[in-house]
Protein backbone atom coordinates (compact mmCIF):
# COMPACT_ATOMS: atom_id res chain seq x y z
CA UNK A 1 0.00 0.00 0.00
CA UNK A 2 1.46 3.19 -1.12
CA UNK A 3 1.92 5.80 1.52
CA UNK A 4 -0.26 8.86 1.21
CA UNK A 5 1.58 11.84 -0.07
CA UNK A 6 2.38 14.33 2.63
CA UNK A 7 0.08 17.28 2.57
CA UNK A 8 1.62 20.72 2.66
CA UNK A 9 1.08 22.21 6.05
CA UNK A 10 -0.94 25.35 6.19
CA UNK A 11 0.98 28.19 7.77
CA UNK A 12 -0.05 28.91 11.25
CA UNK A 13 -2.21 31.98 11.28
CA UNK A 14 -1.18 34.36 13.99
CA UNK A 15 -1.72 38.03 14.78
CA UNK A 16 -1.27 40.03 11.59
CA UNK A 17 -1.74 43.43 10.07
CA UNK A 18 -2.48 44.03 6.43
CA UNK A 19 -1.05 47.00 4.51
CA UNK A 20 -3.49 47.55 1.72
CA UNK A 21 -3.23 49.89 -1.21
CA UNK A 22 -4.83 53.18 -0.39
CA UNK A 23 -8.54 52.87 -0.88
CA UNK A 24 -10.52 55.72 -2.37
CA UNK A 25 -11.35 58.12 0.41
CA UNK A 26 -9.74 60.93 2.34
CA UNK A 27 -6.21 61.81 1.08
CA UNK A 28 -4.87 61.43 4.61
CA UNK A 29 -5.77 57.73 4.64
CA UNK A 30 -2.96 56.90 2.20
CA UNK A 31 -0.58 59.14 4.14
CA UNK A 32 -1.41 57.40 7.42
CA UNK A 33 -0.90 53.94 5.90
CA UNK A 34 2.68 54.95 5.04
CA UNK A 35 3.33 56.60 8.39
CA UNK A 36 5.74 55.18 11.01
CA UNK A 37 2.99 55.25 13.65
CA UNK A 38 1.00 52.70 11.64
CA UNK A 39 4.06 50.46 11.35
CA UNK A 40 4.54 50.69 15.11
CA UNK A 41 0.90 49.66 15.60
CA UNK A 42 1.63 46.46 13.68
CA UNK A 43 4.41 45.52 16.05
CA UNK A 44 2.17 46.09 19.08
CA UNK A 45 -0.55 43.63 18.02
CA UNK A 46 1.68 40.73 16.91
CA UNK A 47 1.49 38.95 20.26
CA UNK A 48 -1.93 40.16 21.33
CA UNK A 49 -4.14 37.77 19.41
CA UNK A 50 -5.58 40.61 17.32
CA UNK A 51 -5.90 39.72 13.65
CA UNK A 52 -6.33 41.64 10.42
CA UNK A 53 -5.63 45.12 11.77
CA UNK A 54 -6.57 47.39 8.92
CA UNK A 55 -7.33 50.99 7.93
CA UNK A 56 -10.38 51.35 5.73
CA UNK A 57 -12.16 54.22 4.05
CA UNK A 58 -15.58 52.74 4.87
CA UNK A 59 -16.85 50.76 7.89
CA UNK A 60 -17.57 47.01 7.41
CA UNK A 61 -21.09 46.16 6.38
CA UNK A 62 -21.61 43.71 9.28
CA UNK A 63 -20.09 43.40 12.72
CA UNK A 64 -19.84 40.32 14.90
CA UNK A 65 -18.47 39.90 18.43
CA UNK A 66 -15.25 38.70 16.80
CA UNK A 67 -14.90 41.87 14.68
CA UNK A 68 -13.83 45.39 15.67
CA UNK A 69 -14.46 48.71 13.88
CA UNK A 70 -14.00 52.26 15.10
CA UNK A 71 -13.92 55.58 13.19
CA UNK A 72 -10.82 57.78 13.33
CA UNK A 73 -12.48 61.18 13.39
CA UNK A 74 -10.91 64.64 13.24
CA UNK A 75 -13.04 67.74 13.79
CA UNK A 76 -16.19 65.58 13.75
CA UNK A 77 -15.39 64.03 10.37
CA UNK A 78 -14.36 60.37 9.94
CA UNK A 79 -11.06 60.19 8.05
CA UNK A 80 -10.68 56.39 8.24
CA UNK A 81 -11.93 53.30 10.09
CA UNK A 82 -9.74 51.04 12.21
CA UNK A 83 -10.89 47.41 11.90
CA UNK A 84 -9.64 44.14 13.37
CA UNK A 85 -10.75 40.62 14.32
CA UNK A 86 -9.89 37.97 16.93
CA UNK A 87 -9.61 34.18 17.04
CA UNK A 88 -11.61 34.05 20.23
CA UNK A 89 -15.34 34.34 20.51
CA UNK A 90 -14.88 37.96 21.56
CA UNK A 91 -12.17 40.48 22.33
CA UNK A 92 -10.56 40.36 25.72
CA UNK A 93 -10.30 43.40 27.92
CA UNK A 94 -6.57 43.66 27.17
CA UNK A 95 -7.25 43.55 23.42
CA UNK A 96 -9.96 46.20 23.71
CA UNK A 97 -7.62 48.42 25.70
CA UNK A 98 -4.89 47.95 23.09
CA UNK A 99 -7.28 48.78 20.26
CA UNK A 100 -8.50 51.85 22.15
CA UNK A 101 -4.91 52.98 22.61
CA UNK A 102 -4.21 52.49 18.91
CA UNK A 103 -7.38 54.37 18.01
CA UNK A 104 -6.36 57.36 20.16
CA UNK A 105 -2.79 57.32 18.82
CA UNK A 106 -3.87 57.12 15.18
CA UNK A 107 -6.48 59.84 15.69
CA UNK A 108 -3.86 62.15 17.20
CA UNK A 109 -1.55 61.33 14.29
CA UNK A 110 -4.29 62.23 11.82
CA UNK A 111 -4.85 65.55 13.62
CA UNK A 112 -1.15 66.35 13.39
CA UNK A 113 -1.06 65.37 9.71
CA UNK A 114 -4.09 67.52 8.97
CA UNK A 115 -2.61 70.46 10.86
CA UNK A 116 0.67 69.95 9.00
CA UNK A 117 -1.15 70.05 5.68
CA UNK A 118 -2.87 73.30 6.67
CA UNK A 119 0.46 74.80 7.75
CA UNK A 120 2.14 73.70 4.52
CA UNK A 121 -0.68 75.18 2.46
CA UNK A 122 -0.46 78.42 4.44
CA UNK A 123 3.30 78.61 3.85
CA UNK A 124 2.77 77.98 0.12
CA UNK A 125 0.13 80.71 -0.06
CA UNK A 126 2.36 83.16 1.80
CA UNK A 127 5.28 82.27 -0.44
CA UNK A 128 3.12 82.81 -3.53
CA UNK A 129 1.99 86.19 -2.17
CA UNK A 130 5.54 87.29 -1.37
CA UNK A 131 6.91 86.13 -4.72
CA UNK A 132 4.19 87.78 -6.77
CA UNK A 133 3.89 91.17 -5.10
CA UNK A 134 5.25 93.97 -7.24
CA UNK A 135 7.59 95.24 -4.49
CA UNK A 136 11.01 93.79 -3.82
CA UNK A 137 11.27 92.13 -0.39
CA UNK A 138 14.30 91.10 1.64
CA UNK A 139 14.45 89.62 5.14
CA UNK A 140 17.92 90.24 6.55
CA UNK A 141 19.61 88.88 9.67
CA UNK A 142 22.44 90.67 11.54
CA UNK A 143 25.36 91.22 9.20
CA UNK A 144 22.76 91.74 6.42
CA UNK A 145 22.67 87.98 5.88
CA UNK A 146 19.83 87.19 3.48
CA UNK A 147 17.22 84.92 5.04
CA UNK A 148 14.58 85.46 2.37
CA UNK A 149 14.40 87.23 -0.98
CA UNK A 150 11.42 87.34 -3.32
CA UNK A 151 11.50 87.21 -7.10
CA UNK A 152 11.00 90.95 -7.58
CA UNK A 153 13.95 91.81 -5.37
CA UNK A 154 16.12 89.24 -7.14
CA UNK A 155 15.14 90.69 -10.52
CA UNK A 156 15.80 94.30 -9.52
CA UNK A 157 19.14 93.53 -7.85
CA UNK A 158 20.26 91.07 -10.55
CA UNK A 159 21.00 88.25 -8.11
CA UNK A 160 19.95 84.59 -7.92
CA UNK A 161 17.43 83.94 -5.13
CA UNK A 162 18.74 80.39 -4.56
CA UNK A 163 22.38 81.37 -4.13
CA UNK A 164 21.56 84.49 -2.06
CA UNK A 165 20.15 82.69 0.98
CA UNK A 166 22.63 82.63 3.86
CA UNK A 167 25.03 85.15 2.32
CA UNK A 168 25.59 88.81 3.30
CA UNK A 169 23.84 91.24 0.98
CA UNK A 170 27.04 93.26 0.61
CA UNK A 171 28.70 90.24 -1.02
CA UNK A 172 25.92 89.93 -3.60
CA UNK A 173 25.77 93.52 -4.92
CA UNK A 174 28.36 96.02 -6.12
CA UNK A 175 27.08 99.08 -4.23
CA UNK A 176 27.05 100.30 -0.64
CA UNK A 177 23.87 99.09 1.05
CA UNK A 178 21.98 101.37 3.46
CA UNK A 179 20.33 98.81 5.75
CA UNK A 180 23.28 98.13 8.10
CA UNK A 181 22.66 101.19 10.36
CA UNK A 182 19.16 99.90 11.16
CA UNK A 183 20.70 96.92 13.03
CA UNK A 184 22.82 99.28 15.13
CA UNK A 185 20.32 102.07 15.80
CA UNK A 186 17.12 100.06 15.84
CA UNK A 187 15.45 102.86 13.88
CA UNK A 188 13.90 101.98 10.57
CA UNK A 189 12.63 104.27 7.85
CA UNK A 190 9.65 104.44 5.50
CA UNK A 191 9.48 105.54 1.85
CA UNK A 192 12.99 106.92 1.62
CA UNK A 193 14.17 107.84 -1.88
CA UNK A 194 17.17 105.74 -2.88
CA UNK A 195 19.27 106.25 -6.01
CA UNK A 196 21.68 103.40 -6.78
CA UNK A 197 24.42 103.97 -9.33
CA UNK A 198 26.95 101.18 -9.82
CA UNK A 199 28.75 99.49 -12.72
CA UNK A 200 25.94 96.94 -13.08
CA UNK A 201 22.89 98.79 -11.75
CA UNK A 202 21.13 102.10 -12.04
CA UNK A 203 18.04 102.07 -9.85
CA UNK A 204 15.73 104.78 -8.56
CA UNK A 205 13.73 103.32 -5.69
CA UNK A 206 11.42 104.11 -2.80
CA UNK A 207 12.92 102.13 0.08
CA UNK A 208 11.50 101.01 3.46
CA UNK A 209 13.28 99.15 6.28
CA UNK A 210 11.39 97.84 9.33
CA UNK A 211 13.41 96.37 12.26
CA UNK A 212 12.13 93.27 14.09
CA UNK A 213 13.19 93.21 17.75
CA UNK A 214 13.23 90.54 20.47
CA UNK A 215 11.94 90.98 24.01
CA UNK A 216 15.17 92.75 25.03
CA UNK A 217 14.88 95.30 22.22
CA UNK A 218 17.71 93.83 20.14
CA UNK A 219 17.20 93.89 16.38
CA UNK A 220 17.07 90.27 15.21
CA UNK A 221 16.08 90.93 11.59
CA UNK A 222 15.10 93.69 9.20
CA UNK A 223 12.30 93.51 6.64
CA UNK A 224 13.41 95.60 3.67
CA UNK A 225 10.91 96.45 0.91
CA UNK A 226 11.47 98.65 -2.12
CA UNK A 227 9.73 99.58 -5.34
CA UNK A 228 10.74 101.33 -8.52
CA UNK A 229 9.96 105.03 -8.30
CA UNK A 230 8.29 105.02 -11.71
CA UNK A 231 5.50 102.84 -10.26
CA UNK A 232 5.06 105.37 -7.45
CA UNK A 233 4.89 108.23 -9.94
CA UNK A 234 2.36 106.41 -12.10
CA UNK A 235 0.12 105.84 -9.09
CA UNK A 236 0.50 109.47 -7.97
CA UNK A 237 -0.33 110.69 -11.46
CA UNK A 238 -3.52 108.63 -11.58
CA UNK A 239 -4.57 110.00 -8.19
CA UNK A 240 -3.56 113.62 -8.79
CA UNK A 241 -5.01 113.77 -12.30
CA UNK A 242 -1.73 114.44 -14.12
CA UNK A 243 -3.11 113.26 -17.41
CA UNK A 244 -4.31 114.67 -20.69
CA UNK A 245 -8.06 115.09 -21.22
CA UNK A 246 -8.32 116.23 -24.82
CA UNK A 247 -8.05 114.18 -27.99
CA UNK A 248 -7.96 115.18 -31.62
CA UNK A 249 -11.69 114.44 -31.81
CA UNK A 250 -12.28 117.25 -29.29
CA UNK A 251 -10.72 119.89 -31.57
CA UNK A 252 -13.64 121.71 -33.18
CA UNK A 253 -13.35 123.17 -36.66
CA UNK A 254 -13.51 122.44 -40.38
CA UNK A 255 -11.34 125.16 -41.86
CA UNK A 256 -8.48 124.03 -44.15
CA UNK A 257 -5.92 125.82 -41.96
CA UNK A 258 -7.01 123.93 -38.85
CA UNK A 259 -7.33 120.63 -40.72
CA UNK A 260 -3.73 120.96 -41.90
CA UNK A 261 -2.49 121.62 -38.36
CA UNK A 262 -4.43 118.62 -37.01
CA UNK A 263 -3.06 116.36 -39.77
CA UNK A 264 0.51 117.40 -38.98
CA UNK A 265 -0.10 116.88 -35.25
CA UNK A 266 -1.51 113.37 -35.85
CA UNK A 267 1.61 112.44 -37.81
CA UNK A 268 3.87 113.88 -35.12
CA UNK A 269 2.02 111.95 -32.40
CA UNK A 270 3.11 108.59 -33.82
CA UNK A 271 6.76 109.07 -32.85
CA UNK A 272 8.74 110.44 -29.94
CA UNK A 273 10.20 113.51 -31.66
CA UNK A 274 10.09 116.88 -29.89
CA UNK A 275 7.34 119.18 -31.18
CA UNK A 276 7.08 122.97 -31.20
CA UNK A 277 3.59 124.46 -31.27
CA UNK A 278 3.55 128.05 -32.48
CA UNK A 279 0.62 130.40 -32.55
CA UNK A 280 -0.94 133.37 -30.86
CA UNK A 281 -2.17 133.29 -27.31
CA UNK A 282 -5.52 131.55 -26.93
CA UNK A 283 -5.46 129.42 -30.11
CA UNK A 284 -5.48 126.13 -28.16
CA UNK A 285 -1.85 125.07 -28.02
CA UNK A 286 -2.29 123.03 -24.83
CA UNK A 287 -5.28 121.23 -26.35
CA UNK A 288 -3.07 120.23 -29.27
CA UNK A 289 -0.34 119.12 -26.86
CA UNK A 290 -2.76 116.92 -24.92
CA UNK A 291 -4.15 115.46 -28.14
CA UNK A 292 -0.64 114.62 -29.34
CA UNK A 293 0.09 112.88 -26.03
CA UNK A 294 -3.13 110.86 -26.09
CA UNK A 295 -2.51 109.73 -29.67
CA UNK A 296 1.09 108.73 -28.95
CA UNK A 297 2.55 105.45 -27.65
CA UNK A 298 3.10 107.33 -24.35
CA UNK A 299 -0.62 107.89 -23.72
CA UNK A 300 -0.56 105.76 -20.54
CA UNK A 301 2.22 107.92 -19.07
CA UNK A 302 1.97 111.28 -17.36
CA UNK A 303 1.18 114.56 -19.07
CA UNK A 304 2.78 117.43 -17.14
CA UNK A 305 1.98 120.99 -18.29
CA UNK A 306 4.18 123.87 -17.17
CA UNK A 307 3.69 127.56 -17.87
CA UNK A 308 7.26 128.82 -17.97
CA UNK A 309 6.14 132.44 -17.65
CA UNK A 310 4.40 131.71 -14.34
CA UNK A 311 7.42 130.16 -12.61
CA UNK A 312 9.37 132.46 -10.25
CA UNK A 313 12.92 132.89 -11.46
CA UNK A 314 14.44 131.79 -8.15
CA UNK A 315 12.49 128.52 -8.16
CA UNK A 316 12.34 127.68 -11.84
CA UNK A 317 15.33 125.30 -11.78
CA UNK A 318 14.15 123.39 -8.72
CA UNK A 319 10.64 123.11 -10.17
CA UNK A 320 11.85 121.73 -13.47
CA UNK A 321 14.81 119.61 -12.37
CA UNK A 322 14.21 119.01 -8.64
CA UNK A 323 16.63 119.55 -5.77
CA UNK A 324 18.75 117.46 -3.44
CA UNK A 325 18.55 117.38 0.34
CA UNK A 326 19.70 120.64 1.95
CA UNK A 327 20.42 122.34 -1.37
CA UNK A 328 18.98 125.68 -0.22
CA UNK A 329 17.20 127.30 2.71
CA UNK A 330 13.65 126.05 2.99
CA UNK A 331 14.28 122.90 0.96
CA UNK A 332 12.71 119.67 2.15
CA UNK A 333 15.14 117.50 4.11
CA UNK A 334 14.68 114.52 1.79
CA UNK A 335 14.88 116.57 -1.40
CA UNK A 336 12.28 116.62 -4.14
CA UNK A 337 12.02 115.40 -7.75
CA UNK A 338 11.31 117.93 -10.48
CA UNK A 339 8.71 118.03 -13.22
CA UNK A 340 10.94 116.21 -15.69
CA UNK A 341 11.27 113.23 -13.35
CA UNK A 342 7.52 113.27 -12.73
CA UNK A 343 6.89 113.20 -16.49
CA UNK A 344 9.32 110.34 -17.16
CA UNK A 345 7.61 107.80 -19.39
CA UNK A 346 5.18 110.43 -20.63
CA UNK A 347 5.09 113.95 -22.06
CA UNK A 348 6.05 117.33 -20.63
CA UNK A 349 4.43 120.44 -22.12
CA UNK A 350 6.51 123.62 -21.79
CA UNK A 351 4.16 126.49 -22.53
CA UNK A 352 5.69 129.91 -23.18
CA UNK A 353 9.13 128.37 -23.48
CA UNK A 354 10.40 131.72 -24.74
CA UNK A 355 10.13 133.03 -21.14
CA UNK A 356 12.81 130.68 -19.81
CA UNK A 357 15.95 132.53 -18.61
CA UNK A 358 19.08 131.91 -20.66
CA UNK A 359 20.86 129.94 -17.89
CA UNK A 360 17.87 127.61 -17.50
CA UNK A 361 17.78 127.16 -21.27
CA UNK A 362 21.31 125.76 -21.04
CA UNK A 363 20.24 123.16 -18.47
CA UNK A 364 17.19 122.27 -20.53
CA UNK A 365 19.43 121.72 -23.55
CA UNK A 366 21.51 119.26 -21.54
CA UNK A 367 18.38 117.35 -20.55
CA UNK A 368 17.40 117.07 -24.21
CA UNK A 369 20.86 115.91 -25.24
CA UNK A 370 21.76 113.55 -22.39
CA UNK A 371 18.26 112.41 -21.45
CA UNK A 372 19.05 112.89 -17.77
CA UNK A 373 18.51 115.58 -15.16
CA UNK A 374 20.80 116.77 -12.39
CA UNK A 375 18.96 118.08 -9.36
CA UNK A 376 19.88 121.42 -7.85
CA UNK A 377 22.62 120.81 -5.29
CA UNK A 378 23.50 117.37 -6.64
CA UNK A 379 26.02 115.97 -9.11
CA UNK A 380 24.38 112.69 -10.05
CA UNK A 381 22.46 112.41 -13.28
CA UNK A 382 19.00 110.80 -13.13
CA UNK A 383 17.87 109.22 -16.43
CA UNK A 384 14.51 110.46 -17.72
CA UNK A 385 12.49 109.20 -20.64
CA UNK A 386 10.30 112.13 -21.58
CA UNK A 387 8.95 113.69 -24.75
CA UNK A 388 8.95 117.47 -24.90
CA UNK A 389 6.16 119.43 -26.53
CA UNK A 390 6.88 123.14 -26.29
CA UNK A 391 4.84 126.17 -27.25
CA UNK A 392 5.42 129.86 -27.79
CA UNK A 393 3.37 132.83 -28.92
CA UNK A 394 6.53 134.71 -29.89
CA UNK A 395 8.73 134.35 -32.95
CA UNK A 396 11.56 132.22 -31.64
CA UNK A 397 13.62 132.76 -34.79
CA UNK A 398 13.67 136.50 -34.15
CA UNK A 399 14.57 135.84 -30.51
CA UNK A 400 17.47 133.66 -31.65
CA UNK A 401 18.71 136.50 -33.87
CA UNK A 402 18.42 138.91 -30.93
CA UNK A 403 20.28 136.43 -28.69
CA UNK A 404 17.27 136.19 -26.39
CA UNK A 405 16.87 132.45 -27.06
CA UNK A 406 19.57 129.83 -27.50
CA UNK A 407 19.96 128.74 -31.10
CA UNK A 408 20.94 125.17 -30.20
CA UNK A 409 17.89 124.80 -27.93
CA UNK A 410 15.66 126.19 -30.67
CA UNK A 411 16.77 123.47 -33.08
CA UNK A 412 16.35 120.78 -30.43
CA UNK A 413 12.79 121.86 -29.67
CA UNK A 414 11.82 122.65 -33.25
CA UNK A 415 12.22 119.20 -34.81
CA UNK A 416 8.57 119.33 -35.92
CA UNK A 417 6.87 122.73 -35.89
CA UNK A 418 3.09 122.94 -36.03
CA UNK A 419 1.58 126.37 -36.54
CA UNK A 420 -1.93 126.70 -35.13
CA UNK A 421 -3.92 129.32 -37.06
CA UNK A 422 -5.57 132.27 -35.27
CA UNK A 423 -9.34 132.40 -35.09
CA UNK A 424 -9.59 135.32 -37.52
CA UNK A 425 -8.23 132.97 -40.22
CA UNK A 426 -10.89 130.37 -39.41
CA UNK A 427 -14.10 132.23 -40.19
CA UNK A 428 -16.08 129.07 -40.99
CA UNK A 429 -15.22 127.63 -37.57
CA UNK A 430 -16.65 130.53 -35.56
CA UNK A 431 -20.31 129.36 -35.69
CA UNK A 432 -19.28 125.81 -34.69
CA UNK A 433 -17.27 127.06 -31.75
CA UNK A 434 -19.90 129.60 -30.71
CA UNK A 435 -22.68 127.00 -30.54
CA UNK A 436 -20.36 124.58 -28.74
CA UNK A 437 -19.64 127.12 -25.99
CA UNK A 438 -23.30 128.15 -25.93
CA UNK A 439 -24.38 124.56 -25.19
CA UNK A 440 -21.60 124.15 -22.62
CA UNK A 441 -22.43 127.21 -20.54
CA UNK A 442 -26.19 126.87 -20.91
CA UNK A 443 -25.85 123.47 -19.27
CA UNK A 444 -23.39 124.63 -16.61
CA UNK A 445 -25.45 127.72 -15.71
CA UNK A 446 -28.76 125.86 -16.02
CA UNK A 447 -30.19 128.43 -18.46
CA UNK A 448 -32.47 127.86 -21.44
CA UNK A 449 -30.43 129.63 -24.09
CA UNK A 450 -30.52 127.70 -27.35
CA UNK A 451 -29.67 130.04 -30.23
CA UNK A 452 -27.73 133.03 -31.51
CA UNK A 453 -29.43 135.79 -33.46
CA UNK A 454 -28.34 136.51 -37.02
CA UNK A 455 -27.08 139.95 -36.04
CA UNK A 456 -25.08 138.52 -33.13
CA UNK A 457 -23.60 135.81 -35.37
CA UNK A 458 -22.61 138.45 -37.92
CA UNK A 459 -20.84 140.37 -35.14
CA UNK A 460 -19.01 137.23 -34.10
CA UNK A 461 -17.80 136.58 -37.62
CA UNK A 462 -16.67 140.14 -38.32
CA UNK A 463 -14.84 140.60 -35.02
CA UNK A 464 -11.05 140.24 -35.19
CA UNK A 465 -10.72 138.05 -32.03
CA UNK A 466 -7.30 139.17 -30.77
CA UNK A 467 -7.71 136.74 -27.86
CA UNK A 468 -8.69 133.92 -30.25
CA UNK A 469 -10.67 130.92 -28.95
CA UNK A 470 -10.15 131.85 -25.31
CA UNK A 471 -11.77 135.23 -25.93
CA UNK A 472 -14.64 133.63 -27.87
CA UNK A 473 -15.30 131.23 -25.01
CA UNK A 474 -15.30 134.06 -22.47
CA UNK A 475 -17.66 136.09 -24.68
CA UNK A 476 -20.14 133.22 -24.94
CA UNK A 477 -19.99 132.59 -21.19
CA UNK A 478 -20.71 136.27 -20.56
CA UNK A 479 -23.52 136.24 -23.13
CA UNK A 480 -25.24 133.25 -21.52
CA UNK A 481 -24.99 134.91 -18.12
CA UNK A 482 -26.50 138.19 -19.38
CA UNK A 483 -29.07 136.74 -21.77
CA UNK A 484 -32.70 136.95 -20.64
CA UNK A 485 -34.12 135.18 -23.69
CA UNK A 486 -33.67 131.88 -25.47
CA UNK A 487 -31.45 133.52 -28.06
CA UNK A 488 -28.20 135.45 -27.64
CA UNK A 489 -28.47 138.94 -29.14
CA UNK A 490 -25.91 141.66 -29.75
CA UNK A 491 -26.69 143.33 -26.44
CA UNK A 492 -25.82 140.20 -24.44
CA UNK A 493 -22.77 139.62 -26.60
CA UNK A 494 -21.31 143.10 -25.97
CA UNK A 495 -18.11 142.71 -27.95
CA UNK A 496 -15.54 145.37 -27.44
CA UNK A 497 -12.09 146.25 -28.63
CA UNK A 498 -9.46 145.31 -26.03
CA UNK A 499 -7.83 148.24 -24.36
CA UNK A 500 -4.15 148.91 -24.81
CA UNK A 501 -1.89 148.49 -21.81
CA UNK A 502 -0.22 151.90 -22.06
CA UNK A 503 -1.25 155.23 -23.47
CA UNK A 504 -0.09 155.54 -27.04
CA UNK A 505 0.38 159.30 -26.88
CA UNK A 506 2.74 160.82 -29.42
CA UNK A 507 6.26 161.54 -28.22
CA UNK A 508 6.82 165.24 -27.65
CA UNK A 509 10.14 166.46 -29.00
CA UNK A 510 11.95 169.00 -26.82
CA UNK A 511 14.98 171.19 -27.13
CA UNK A 512 16.78 169.22 -24.39
CA UNK A 513 20.22 167.83 -25.26
CA UNK A 514 19.97 164.33 -26.76
CA UNK A 515 21.07 161.28 -24.76
CA UNK A 516 22.77 158.11 -25.97
CA UNK A 517 20.73 155.18 -27.21
CA UNK A 518 22.10 153.07 -24.38
CA UNK A 519 21.00 155.63 -21.78
CA UNK A 520 17.56 155.83 -23.38
CA UNK A 521 17.27 152.04 -23.28
CA UNK A 522 18.24 151.93 -19.62
CA UNK A 523 15.73 154.67 -18.77
CA UNK A 524 12.97 152.87 -20.70
CA UNK A 525 13.64 149.56 -18.97
CA UNK A 526 13.89 151.08 -15.51
CA UNK A 527 10.69 153.06 -16.05
CA UNK A 528 8.79 150.00 -17.26
CA UNK A 529 10.03 147.88 -14.36
CA UNK A 530 8.98 150.46 -11.76
CA UNK A 531 5.72 151.24 -13.55
CA UNK A 532 4.66 147.59 -13.33
CA UNK A 533 5.65 147.25 -9.70
CA UNK A 534 8.68 145.11 -10.59
CA UNK A 535 6.55 142.63 -12.55
CA UNK A 536 9.03 141.71 -15.27
CA UNK A 537 6.46 139.78 -17.32
CA UNK A 538 4.28 142.90 -17.63
CA UNK A 539 7.35 145.06 -18.21
CA UNK A 540 8.40 142.80 -21.09
CA UNK A 541 4.96 143.17 -22.70
CA UNK A 542 5.08 146.97 -22.43
CA UNK A 543 8.58 147.11 -23.90
CA UNK A 544 7.72 144.62 -26.63
CA UNK A 545 10.59 142.27 -25.81
CA UNK A 546 10.85 138.86 -24.14
CA UNK A 547 11.14 138.32 -20.42
CA UNK A 548 14.68 136.82 -20.72
CA UNK A 549 15.71 139.97 -22.60
CA UNK A 550 14.44 142.10 -19.73
CA UNK A 551 16.45 139.99 -17.26
CA UNK A 552 19.57 140.36 -19.42
CA UNK A 553 19.24 144.14 -19.71
CA UNK A 554 18.43 144.57 -16.00
CA UNK A 555 21.63 142.71 -15.24
CA UNK A 556 23.55 144.66 -17.89
CA UNK A 557 22.56 148.06 -16.52
CA UNK A 558 22.64 147.02 -12.85
CA UNK A 559 19.00 147.99 -12.28
CA UNK A 560 17.88 147.08 -8.75
CA UNK A 561 14.81 144.86 -8.52
CA UNK A 562 14.22 145.58 -4.83
CA UNK A 563 11.32 147.81 -3.95
CA UNK A 564 12.46 150.90 -2.10
CA UNK A 565 10.83 151.48 1.23
CA UNK A 566 8.57 154.49 1.21
CA UNK A 567 10.07 157.27 3.22
CA UNK A 568 8.00 158.84 5.95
Amino acid sequence: MKPKPALAKKPKRGPTTVREAAQPGHPLLAVLQEHAVWRDAASLVRTSGVLNLRLRSEPPSTLTPRAYSSPLAVAGSAIAYLTASTTSTSFTAEQKALLGYLEATLTTTLELLLDGQHQARLVEEQQAIVDHIADGLLVLEPGTVVRHINRTAARLLHISPESAIGRPLSSLVDFQTVVEPVFDSGNGYIDRELIITSPSLHLHLVDTAIPIKDETGKVVSVVNTFREIQRVRTLAQHISGSHARYRFEDIIGQSPALAGAVLSARKAARGATNVLLSGESGVGKEMFAQAIHNASPRHEGAFIAINCAALPRDLIESELFGYASGSFTGARREGRPGKFEAASGGTIFLDEISELPIDVQAKLLRVLQEREVVRVGDTRGIPVDVRIVSASNQNLQHMVLNRAFREDLYYRCNVIEIEIPPLRNRQIDIPLLAYHFLAKYSSLLNKSVYGISAQAMASLQTYSWPGNIRELENSMERAVNLCDHQEVDVTALSLFTPSVSVDETPIQLTDSPPISLEAAERAAIETAVRYTGFNLTQAAKILGISKPSVYAKVKKYGISLERRRSQA
